[in-house]
């Protein structure tokens, strides 16, 4: 929740030389970041990779292996989604996580990359989520399965939300990466928006000056 109205504090008022220079430090350091970023996904790309069972999910329409999820792709993104089977409503930060999708995801497609979505729960109530929000993206239930257990997306406090990547090779399917907590961040674009704006996520973990709004994560 962010404020809606206009905070008070705003950032001081300098001129425009002292604002460059200090926007230059700024943008200097957000380099620095991002030549480390691409270090970073240059490791990214040189991890090994580990089978993973054909899973027999459940979709609407029946049974859908893991390998059906690729279709005619090579490569699968999956979001696995809190969903637990008890729960009458998917988690808030998993439901915002998929309305960041890209608008066209065919742009997915085109890369070859295919996208799927996991959870726990029947599958009758991820058909009623997702119609709730207008999501055409693939849904299936893993509750028949091992699969959360397995790859330790239900821990024993409950689900865990994350990203798994797979690459198809001679119909096996591989886990190749897979990312949770604010590792979901980086392809959240909206929150790389807020991020970038004066008063950030107005979230209470962020380190803000005095005055400016924060509001608990998922308020």
């Amino acid at each position: 929740m962010f404020q809606q109205s206009q905070p008070a504090a705003a950032p001081p008022v300098v001129d425009r030389a002292t604002f460059d220079a200090a926007l230059d430090a700024q943008v200097q350091d957000e380099k620095d970041l991002t030549r480390h970023g691409d270090r970073v996904a240059a490791a990214r790309r040189r991890l090994p990779m580990v089978q993973v069972d054909d899973y027999e999910f459940t979709g609407p329409d029946g049974p859908v292996r893991l390998t059906e999820l690729f279709g005619d792709k090579y490569l699968l993104l999956v979001q696995n989604v809190m969903y637990a089977p008890e729960w009458d409503e998917a988690c808030p930060a998993c439901t915002w996580g998929a309305d960041n999708l890209p608008a066209d995801m065919s742009r997915l497609a085109d890369e070859g990359i295919a996208f799927a979505m996991i959870a726990q729960a029947p599958i009758e109530k991820l058909e009623a989520w997702k119609a709730t929000r207008g999501w055409p993206h693939t849904w299936v239930s893993s509750g028949a399965t091992s699969y959360h257990d397995d790859w330790g997306w239900t821990q024993p406090e409950g689900p865990v939300p994350g990203y798994s990547y797979y690459l198809l090779r001679d119909g096996v399917p591989y886990l190749t990466y897979s990312t949770t907590a604010r590792g979901t961040e980086a392809i959240m674009p909206v929150a790389h928006v807020m991020d970038r704006t004066v008063y950030g996520r107005q979230q209470d973990w962020e380190d803000s000056p005095d005055g400016w709004p924060q509001f608990p994560t998922y308020g």
